[in-house]
């Protein structure tokens, strides 16, 4: 077995997992309005310690793993975690090292875009949508929230993916 097969079968493993915790357990968790986005947070982070390209890789695939999984319009969650790691993506490569507010702005910003890409698609989709409300009472809380959960992701990730590559780890 190749490195490709170990790197396909953690991903899809991983992705797996947290889908279906995003489509269970934190599908009922709120604070404020907000929800902690789990597989936003993960391609924010995996975009952050690797690179944009596979950032876009595990969009896609944990895109679709939540789509199946919640009944919602099949290709928004997709949609809207594409943007999620262009966005999170850009900022960050541009640095050597990423440093800890550049992750967190980028974080606020990919996530306010999240929430508009999927109000955009259900939209589209011909639902109803209160813009105002989503946008002041689902999205921004659900910015912050997951803005302020980030680090607790991006530190897990760092060290899977210098093990990955055979690095070594220091706290």
């Amino acid at each position: 077995m190749g490195r490709w097969d170990i790197d396909f079968y953690l991903t899809a493993s991983l992705l797996t997992i947290v889908a279906l915790l995003q489509s269970t357990w934190l599908a009922q968790v709120t604070l404020w309005g907000a929800h902690p986005d789990l597989m936003v947070l993960l391609i924010i982070g995996w975009t952050a310690v690797h690179n944009v390209n596979d950032g876009l890789v595990w969009a896609l695939i944990g895109g679709l793993l939540v789509d199946i999984l919640s009944g919602g319009p099949l290709g928004g969650t997709v949609l809207a975690l594409v943007v999620v790691a262009l966005l999170a993506g850009q900022p960050l490569r541009q640095e050597a090292s990423i440093t800890l507010p550049s992750l967190l702005i980028s974080t606020f910003v990919a996530v306010l875009a999240y929430h508009l890409a999927l109000l955009a698609v259900l939209s589209w989709g011909g639902m109803a949508v209160d813009w105002k409300y989503s946008i002041l009472q689902i999205a921004m809380p659900s910015a912050v929230l997951n803005t302020v959960l980030v680090p607790f992701v991006h530190r897990p990730l760092l060290w899977l993916e210098r093990k990955v590559r055979g690095e070594a780890f220091t706290l």
